[in-house]
This record gives C-alpha cells, sequence and structure tokens, in this order.
C-alpha cells in the first residue's frame, strides 16, 4: 500500500532508530477493535541508477526477538568457517493428513 506524504491521517511513529548504512526502525501504534497494537517498520534506503529505493518489511513485535536470532545466525554462518549445513531446528516433520 502507497501513502501520500502530504496526508495528514498518515501514521506517525512513536519511535525511531536511524542506523548507518540506511538501516532504520520505526514503531507505530495501531487500535483494531478496541485492542490497541504495536507494529514495527524495518528498512533499508538506498540509491540504484540515481534514485532512492526503499525495502520494508512490517512485523509485529512478539516476532522480534525471532527476527534477531534468525539475523544473528545468519551473520555467525557468513563470519565463520563451518560448513554449510541446515540447523536442527529447522528440520520440522511435516504435519499428516
Amino acid at each position: 500500500m502507497t501513502t501520500n506524504s502530504t496526508d495528514s491521517t498518515k501514521a506517525k511513529p512513536v519511535y525511531r532508530k536511524l542506523l548507518p548504512n540506511g538501516i532504520s526502525t520505526a514503531v507505530f501504534e495501531n487500535e483494531y477493535e478496541g485492542r490497541k497494537y504495536r507494529s514495527v517498520n524495518l528498512q533499508r534506503s538506498y540509491k540504484k541508477d540515481g534514485q532512492w529505493k526503499r525495502m520494508s518489511m512490517y512485523i509485529d513485535h512478539e516476532h522480534i526477538p525471532f527476527v534477531i536470532e534468525a539475523l544473528q545466525g545468519t551473520w555467525n554462518f557468513l563470519n565463520s568457517s563451518a560448513p554449510s549445513q541446515v540447523e536442527a531446528d529447522e528440520l520440522q516433520p511435516e504435519a499428516s493428513a
């Protein structure tokens, strides 16, 4: 969904963290059917062919620890000399019908 930046109803983040290399996060508070919840936008901005581009991922705040674990495992793999392998916790049997 694309929103117009001049739209006065556009939600503003309640928290924002800017990091080097165009990485940022923003926390948005929302309400649905009387329930308040927070969502997180993880974003990477970069220039391609002279134009600014953005890659975004929205996640519920409850998923942050899982994203951190996935990224940490990937970082460890990319920076080690260990052979490629699928971690045991990724191997789950398929549900039988």
